[in-house]
């Protein structure tokens, strides 16, 4: 993941949206180089499908 390059560069998102709009619009976000913190639950990544992990691009994640 490259440091912050963009518009957005410096701005701090946390994310706890985990359906809807949300996890697009946090890509968007990184992408325009916002610092993308995504807060999971306790779940196994195998759990999650894969046509999902696209938006999880340029995102650090949390579990709780």
């Amino acid at each position: 993941m490259e440091d912050g390059v963009g518009p957005l560069k410096g701005l701090k998102v946390v994310e706890m949206a985990g359906i809807g709009p949300g996890p697009f619009c946090a890509m968007l976000l990184a992408d325009m180089g916002a610092d993308v913190v995504r807060v999971d639950r306790r779940i196994p990544t195998a759990d999650v499908d894969k046509k999902y992990q696209i938006l999880n691009r340029g995102r650090r994640s949390n579990f709780t």
